[in-house]
């Protein structure tokens, strides 16, 4: 558990940076659906490689441990989306918090294939 609540930092930090560029190019006149590719993109990335991390430090079964770190991420970005959108529940978020939750459980599944036999 400490260990996720440590990645839920980091992934926490990550998202403003990345929330905060986009901003910046908002501000100099990009467009916003470009922008919000460029979250997803990264949102994407995030979940991936700290999936990765979490299957690495996984005994067994890296699909749990990625659902679990997967659910915990979702859990936060649907309590953020609870405060700050007009439409909370719609097709497109359920789909968004899917693709994420599969993303995060790959690259953890990946991560335990990959571990080293002297971790074990």
């Amino acid at each position: 558990m400490k260990y996720l609540l440590k990645t839920l930092g980091y992934y926490a930090i990550f998202i403003i940076l990345v929330t905060f560029i986009c901003s910046l190019l908002n501000l100099i006149g990009v467009n916003s659906s470009i922008t919000n590719l460029i979250i997803f993109i990264f949102n994407l990335l995030a979940f991936f490689i700290l999936g990765f991390k979490n299957g690495k430090k996984a005994s067994s079964k890296g699909y749990i441990a990625g659902l679990k770190m997967s659910g915990l991420f979702i859990l936060v970005l649907i309590v953020i989306n609870l405060f700050t959108a007009k439409n909370f529940f719609n097709i497109a978020t359920i789909i968004y918090y899917i693709v994420l939750i599969l993303t995060g459980t790959a690259g953890s599944m990946m991560g335990i294939n990959k571990k080293d036999t002297n971790e074990q």
